[in-house]
């Protein structure tokens, strides 16, 4: 895969996505985002991937009883 695919830091992800640098690091260390490391130890995700944050936290609220702040509306 090329490098320039992934764009994004944790940072700009989780803004975003509109949840917190804690919640980018929790989905990405259970690999359910896709990610590479710089030799810095930076990592940049794949552009487009705040909808799949989105997606993950809309299940994980289900699953717990939860409506999502969009459904209330």
């Amino acid at each position: 895969m090329r490098q320039q695919e992934y764009v994004e830091t944790t940072g700009e992800l989780a803004r975003a996505s509109g949840v917190t640098v804690q919640t980018i690091v929790t989905y990405a260390d259970a690999e359910l985002l896709d990610y590479i490391r710089l030799a810095n130890r930076t990592r940049l995700f794949r552009a487009g991937q705040a909808t799949r944050v989105r997606e993950i936290l809309a299940q994980r609220m289900a699953s717990r009883g939860r409506r999502s702040a969009s459904a209330a509306a």
